[in-house]
């Protein structure tokens, strides 16, 4: 009798045993689905930091600004090492990264440059937009302070204006000296309703909505020459036909 206990208990105490195990092994294995998670948040944020300081590289961004994303990416990249330490190259790509804030530098002077196609413009003022929405969700690892978050928002904006401007106006001049005035005129009215409608409220937006509805008027009147011209012509060929 005895004995039949004993293997009872034995078989108890192994089927416990077994419980606790799948217990533990699910808590573990969540543990680290957690981690996973969390580590692809952090790579996801790196990726999208890289890729924005690489399509801005041309665009003036201040050195401050600059220095704040590449400063995540080295806290974004700490912060894989203390979730996951086998996380491959870690340490080579925290001094990568480290190196890449000291290598900041002022920005180029001589604001946007030349943009070359729609393409580029498309890719610069994507990545304007995206680095805008990081500064308004204030997703950076290290909190940024408001009053220094507004700074930056509004350098944003002024890069996004003049992004805008540079390509638009230049896109203007070209379609106009092919004879394409329609789309000419849509740009410049494309132009004037960005900076309306999404540029911060500064003198440096106010000056390029003023050279944008310059340049409207200087097209309109170079528009309207010819007709004023075919209409003076018209007036003295009347004034020939007339009996004396």
């Amino acid at each position: 009798m005895l004995e039949q206990w004993g293997v009872a208990l034995a078989v108890l105490g192994m089927l416990l045993a077994t419980l606790f195990m799948a217990a533990v092994l699910k808590r573990y294995q969540e543990h680290q689905a957690l981690v996973r998670a969390q580590v692809r948040r952090l790579e996801a944020g790196i990726v999208e930091a890289t890729e924005i300081l690489s399509d801005l590289h041309g665009v003036p961004l201040s050195r401050e600004l600059r220095v704040t994303l590449r400063s995540d990416i080295v806290a974004r990249y700490r912060r894989i090492q203390r979730l996951f330490r086998r996380y491959p190259a870690i340490a080579q790509r925290i001094r990568q990264a480290e190196g890449a804030v000291n290598a900041e530098g002022a920005p180029p002077a001589g604001g946007v440059g030349p943009i070359e196609d729609e393409q580029a413009f498309r890719k610069i003022t994507r990545s304007l937009d995206r680095l805008a929405g990081i500064l308004e969700a204030g997703s950076t690892l290290q909190p940024v302070p408001d009053d220094v978050r507004a700074i930056f928002r509004r350098e944003v904006g002024e890069r996004c204006a003049e992004a805008n401007a540079r390509f638009h106006l230049v896109a203007s001049v070209r379609l106009e000296r092919k004879g394409d005035c329609l789309r000419a005129r849509s740009h410049l009215t494309t132009l004037l309703q960005v900076l309306r409608k999404r540029g911060p409220g500064t003198e440096f937006v106010h000056e390029l909505y003023a050279e944008a509805e310059a340049a409207l008027r200087e097209m309109a009147k170079r528009q309207a020459a010819p007709f004023a011209d075919g209409a003076d012509q018209a007036q003295v060929a009347a004034q020939r036909s007339r009996p004396r």
